[in-house]
């Protein structure tokens, strides 16, 4: 009995421990899937939705200092400050020489204008890693901001003789020669310092451009998003940017943000004033739609999308001589343009002309034979001219070209329903007779 109930003790010891175990490997896992879910709203600027994720994880895991590093970035980005630190130094807590976290305590004292605390801060990441150009960087700079220069310029140089690109260091050296009285100086530093930005903006919008050609929305916006924190005026990662932000599904407001931003910048942006049309008549706001085409047509009176979209906006509002004028319009200026095209069958078919569409859907297909949108198009208008066996064909061939396209599935399935209603009744009409 005694051995019985020694072994019950082991037994129940060991339990107890595997049951630890596995409920801190769930947690673990639970708090890196918040965390990670946390990393990705970050992405999208949504930064409230971020700390309440990075709180989620937390909370599983209150000890993850990589958890509170990543709270306290983003509340810095919300200009929260003192919450920031608050989070910086909860990571110093557990371990006082986190590099990451010196500097970042740094940057957000830097911002409420504790230069002296900063300094020390900064001074002690740069014991760890004397190579830590960022925090020579801005331990320069609060140099500046408590009135010495001299020492400030000093510093700044050093960082550019180790690197001459370094955007952040041409910028605080204009802006410490500007505070010197060298104005011309201070100027030339200042170009250098945008075109330096524009360059790598750029980089990092291209690599967000191939991982997008790939369908890897949630890596590109990454690249877009680094884009925009070196150069807020590229207005290609703006646009890049409010597309994906669309792909994804988030609402006409968090789209806009980057559209009028980009619209802002350079009020010829045509792609910012396309898509913006384009959501604005997705989400039936066709004359505000229109108004975006119209501002395009205005400096440039031959952009055949301009164009075209906005006939397909009029024929929504049911003015349907503007809307087969635009899209004429579009036709006569690049006759080979396959969207122009299908515009014009859109537009025809809306208004019952199945005949006509027709003709500018075949149009379209000697173009681009394997235009899924075309091929099915042309199934849907064999459809309504009740020519079922030919629109089953068409619809056959768009769903080789592309299997999962419902609206090919759902209108082939209707097309053989009427079909066999049609076989049905000639039988029926052939045994009344006998």
């Amino acid at each position: 009995m005694k051995n019985q109930s020694l072994c019950n003790i082991r037994f129940n010891y060991k339990n107890n421990i595997w049951i630890k175990i596995h409920m801190i490997l769930k947690n673990s896992k639970n708090a890196w899937y918040y965390l990670n879910q946390g990393l990705t709203a970050v992405y999208y600027n949504e930064f409230k939705k971020a700390v309440s994720k990075f709180n989620k994880a937390s909370s599983l895991e209150p000890e993850n200092i990589v958890i509170q590093l990543h709270k306290g970035t983003t509340l810095h980005k919300m200009e929260d400050y003192k919450k920031a630190i608050i989070c910086f130094d909860h990571v110093l807590s557990v371990d006082p020489k986190n590099i990451d976290a010196l500097y970042n305590k740094g940057l957000a004292l830097q911002k409420i204008g504790n230069f002296d605390e900063a300094i020390i801060l900064f001074k002690e990441s740069l014991k760890i890693d004397s190579n830590f150009l960022d925090s020579l960087i801005s331990m320069g700079l609060c140099l500046s901001n408590l009135g010495r220069n001299k020492e400030a310029l000093k510093i700044t140089d050093k960082v550019l003789i180790k690197n001459q690109k370094h955007t952040t260091a041409l910028y605080n050296k204009s802006l410490i020669l500007g505070r010197l009285g060298l104005n011309s100086e201070a100027v030339s530093f200042l170009k250098k310092a945008i075109e330096e930005d524009s360059r790598q903006s750029n980089i990092l919008y291209e690599k967000g451009q191939k991982l997008a050609k790939q369908k890897k929305h949630e890596e590109a916006i990454k690249f877009y998003t680094k884009a925009l924190e070196i150069d807020r005026k590229n207005t290609k990662a703006l646009v890049a940017k409010g597309w994906t932000l669309d792909f994804a599904g988030f609402g006409n407001k968090d789209i806009f943000a980057f559209y009028d931003r980009a619209i802002e910048i350079d009020p010829k942006c045509t792609e910012a004033l396309l898509n913006k049309g384009l959501v604005l008549d997705r989400t039936g706001q066709y004359k505000k739609a229109i108004e975006c085409f119209d501002r395009i047509i205005e400096y440039d009176p031959k952009n055949v999308r301009a164009l075209y979209s906005k006939g397909v906006s009029l024929s929504s509002l049911k003015k349907f001589g503007e809307a087969r004028f635009y899209c004429e319009c579009a036709i006569e200026l690049d006759p080979k343009n396959v969207f122009a095209l299908c515009s014009m069958v859109w537009f025809l078919e809306h208004s019952k002309k199945y005949n006509e569409a027709l003709v500018y859907c075949e149009k379209a297909l000697k173009i681009n034979p394997n235009y899924v949108y075309a091929i099915s198009y042309k199934g849907k208008l064999l459809l309504s001219l009740k020519r079922y066996e030919e629109s089953i064909v068409w619809y056959s061939k768009a769903l080789k070209l592309d299997p999962e396209n419902q609206t090919a599935i759902y209108h082939k399935n209707k097309a053989e329903d009427e079909l066999e209603k049609l076989k049905k009744e000639s039988l029926l009409k052939k045994l009344s007779k006998l």
